[in-house]
Order: C-alpha cells, then structure tokens, then sequence
C-alpha cells in the first residue's frame, strides 16, 4: 500500500517585520487571474488558489499548519513590484534548515488585499515534488486567519465564504500565538492533540498517542521545506477520531512519527467532512468549525 505525505510547513518564530492583516479587497482584478477559484491538487489532496503577489499570478497551497505565508524562492525572483529586507541580523526559529529572505510586496487571495504584506522566502524544491501542479507558495494562517472559507470535501467544493446551511459544531482545541488549532481530540476514550494541518496529507501521531496500535508498514513520498524522501513508515490500525461534539472522523489510520514534530490531523481525516474558518470578534484568528 502506498500513500503520499506532504508534511505542513511550521515556521514557529515571529518575523523582525511588522504583518500586514489583509483587508477586503476593494480593487477589481484583471479577468484574467480569477482569484476566487480553489481546486485540490491531484496528487497530494492539497487545496490550492490563485493568488496575485506584486501583480504576478501565483499558484498557493493553504496550510492551516503554517504560522506565515512563504513564496518559493525562483517564484519569488518574479515579483518586480516588492522591496527585499535585509535579513543578515534577524533570528528565526522553526523547522526549516534554511535562513529565510523576506520579500515586502502586495497581496491578493480571494475576496482580501494588502497594499505590503511580509512574505517569507525559501527553496520550496522538496515540497513542489509532491504535487501535481506547480506550486508558487503557501499561504499560512497570517492570512488565511482573516479569511473565512470552506473546505466541502462532501462535495468535493471549495471556497472563500461560508456555507449557506447547516448545523455546525466548533473544532474544541486551543489557538497558538500564530492562530494555528490545536485540536482537543478524543480516540477511543483518550486524549489525542492534534494540530489541524490542511497543508499535511496524511494524519501522524507519535505511536504512544495511539490507543488501537500498530496496523503494518507503509511507503509514504514525504515532503517539506528540508527534504523529500520516500520512506517506510508504521500505519496504525483504524479508528474514530472525536473532534467535536456531534464530529466524529470515521475509521482514521495515520502514519507513525517521532515527538521532533506536533501530530497532526491531516487531509485525511477531513474526507466527507465540512471544514469552515469564521472570522470573529474574540479571536484575532477567527474559529475552524465543522458541519455535524
């Protein structure tokens, strides 16, 4: 059995620049970039978007595990309306091996602008292996935290905004500095955190975190901003995930990880589900809520 993992990009460090929240977009944008459009990529499950940076059409993956929005360093090199800073004295802390530049340029994904926002640099070489299509960047919760949207894998639909009907339940967890969830869930009676990852494909916990055990060995296409690898990996034996009340996720195998990385609740997890951001007035980052 093979499955393909994209592992979600986890800048955990705050930048030495200030963030630039999106606004509603006012500006009308050229027909020919329709910024509103999402698609899941065939390969790997992701939802990827059209976003316009410094006027330049970017392909985007949105990642619910990534703390800030980072463009691949050749897409990058294409932007001509943008100042770079200089970031030979700044300190990042995070996952990534590389010391990131920092590009400040306008923005525009779906129904939001920013005149500058601050978007991180890096070879996204490892990650772009993964995918289908080619992949410009990632937009992370410094973005999308402000944007409502919808991810309707029961009907396999995706969009910015939320949906018309239905009755939903709020993803109980706790938000980090960076709006990052993570999830307060339940397997088969124990506790099971799980940061909500739209960027990872396959659910990972550590083995201990997994009540029901070990199912067999698995070959995963692993892929994030250090490297791309295909490896084999322990699969655990399926079971029910509680997310919320009345959101059950049904019969869930993930793979085995390490404690180096947070476990995450993947792509996977969300088939047949209804996974929606709201804005609100409590939580800068808005609140992710499921259809029961």
């Amino acid at each position: 059995m093979k499955r393909t993992l994209l592992t979600a990009l986890l800048m955990l460090g705050s930048l030495a620049a200030a963030d630039t929240q999106p606004a509603p977009a006012t500006t009308p944008q050229p027909a020919q970039v329709d910024v509103m459009t999402m698609n899941r990529d065939a390969r790997c499950g992701q939802v990827l978007v059209t976003c316009l940076i410094g006027g330049k059409s970017m392909r985007m993956m949105l990642d619910t595990g990534a703390t800030h929005t980072v463009l691949h360093k050749e897409s990058a090199a294409k932007v001509t309306e943008g100042r770079w800073l200089d970031t030979s004295k700044m300190n990042f802390n995070g996952n990534a091996n590389q010391k990131p530049d920092i590009l400040i340029s306008s923005l525009v994904a779906g129904p939001a602008t920013a005149p500058e926002h601050a978007f991180m640099v890096l070879d996204l070489a490892a990650v772009r292996v993964s995918m289908a299509e080619p992949l410009d960047g990632i937009l992370g919760m410094d973005v999308l935290g402000s944007i409502p949207f919808t991810f309707d894998l029961r009907q396999n639909e995706f969009y910015w905004g939320l949906p018309s009907q239905g009755q939903i339940a709020q993803l109980r967890g706790v938000q980090d500095p960076f709006g990052r969830l993570f999830i307060q869930a339940k397997c088969e009676g124990k506790d099971l955190p799980l940061l909500l990852d739209t960027g990872s494909s396959i659910t990972r916990v550590a083995p201990e975190q997994w009540g029901p055990g070990a199912k067999g060995e698995v070959t995963a296409q692993v892929g994030d901003v250090n490297e791309a690898a295909r490896v084999t990996v322990q699969e655990g034996k399926p079971a029910d995930i509680e997310v919320a009340e009345g959101v059950v996720l049904k019969q869930i195998s993930p793979i085995f990880g390490d404690n180096s990385a947070p476990p995450v609740l993947g792509m996977d997890a969300l088939k047949d589900q209804v996974l929606i951001h709201l804005q609100t007035e409590e939580s800068p980052f808005g609140v992710f809520l499921m259809l029961k």
